[in-house]
């Protein structure tokens, strides 16, 4: 079993001197699928950036159309995601959205960042395209009950009432109704995304199922909507750093989720995620541009800056699974590089 102690930190805050400038978004050619500057891989990223873009639109229309109390077009989602999936675009998107995605908590960026990290969870669980795909439609509509919530619940910066999370708790069900709405092909749609928040221990909503009687499509598009959202900036609070949120996550999850599904998570999502920020043991910081799925503790490091905090002239980047001296002591906040 691994512990967190033996991870990071050693039961120390990191010794942070002084504050920069926040880094205005990773330059993708530093990023682990360009690091090469291959041709392809600026392909890839540049099929990832028109394939967000085309995903973002049908979010937007998702949410008009439910908004306006008109079916989903479901057959005009379909072909993007196949496409995605078929294109093996999947990991490009991941990229796009660690290093350039939106860090603000709205409903459609929410939704993509759901899809795509679930078709992540979902090849490290062997998922074939046909499996994938199902997992990408539930995933990208399992929420679309949240537009029908009133926008001053959702946008409300203070606590919330007891009757204001009664009403979000309302969404599944919401959705289950839209999307039963979709006809008797996809009527599985409907029954997935009423258990999207249901927890094996029987603490989850709105019914309370237990273990086997959650699909595993919603355990792991539940586990990823919680990390999902800990990144996020949210009306509430500011967005929480990849690695704490990684940690809460497993930590807060062990009896909800099935043990399987967390260990996916892990090892496609890794401990240290794509775009946060380490601490290494010479003192240099540095960014992740890559993980390791085979040496969870030991991902791709794009270092910035040196053991003074001084920003190097030109950076280095450092597989850490080759470097038998060289590993992480702990994350860093973005806010807080020194």
């Amino acid at each position: 079993m691994i512990r967190f102690s033996e991870i990071v930190e050693n039961g120390q805050k990191p010794d942070l001197k002084k504050k920069i400038k926040k880094e205005q978004g990773a330059n993708l050619r530093s990023t682990g699928i360009l690091n090469e500057d291959k041709e392809e891989k600026k392909i890839a990223i540049n099929e990832a950036r028109a394939y967000c873009k085309k995903l973002f639109t049908l979010a937007d229309k998702v949410q008009l159309w439910v908004q306006k109390d008109e079916t989903i077009d479901i057959h005009s989602i379909i072909p993007v995601l196949r496409s995605i999936i078929e294109n093996d675009l999947i990991d490009s998107l991941y990229y796009y959205l660690g290093f350039e995605g939106d860090k603000e908590g709205k409903l459609a960026a929410h939704s993509i960042d759901v899809t795509i990290f679930s078709l992540k969870i979902g090849i490290g669980m062997g998922y074939d395209n046909k499996r994938l795909l199902a997992l990408a439609m539930i995933a990208f509509l399992h929420d679309v009950g949240m537009y029908k919530i009133p926008q001053n619940i959702l946008n409300k910066k203070g606590k919330l009432s007891k009757q204001e999370f009664k009403e979000i708790q309302r969404h599944p069900e919401i959705s289950a109704d839209i999307l039963s709405g979709l006809g008797d092909k996809h009527g599985w749609l409907a029954e997935v995304a009423l258990q999207v928040h249901e927890r094996a221990d029987g603490s989850g909503y709105p019914r309370g199922l237990r273990e086997e009687g959650i699909h595993d499509y919603a355990y792991i598009i539940g586990l990823v909507d919680i990390y999902s959202a800990m990144i996020k900036d949210r009306p509430y609070r500011d967005r929480i750093e990849k690695n704490r949120a990684v940690r809460d996550v497993i930590s807060s999850c062990k009896a909800k989720f099935p043990v399987k599904i967390i260990k996916v998570f892990l090892n496609q999502i890794s401990f240290f995620p794509l775009n946060s920020y380490v601490k290494l043991n010479d003192r240099s910081v540095g960014r992740v541009i890559n993980t390791n799925p085979n040496f969870l503790l030991k991902p791709v490091v794009e270092v910035l800056y040196d053991s003074l905090g001084n920003r190097l002239a030109e950076e280095r980047v450092v597989d850490l699974s080759e470097q038998a001296l060289l590993y992480v002591t702990g994350s860093i906040d973005e806010k807080d590089i020194i």
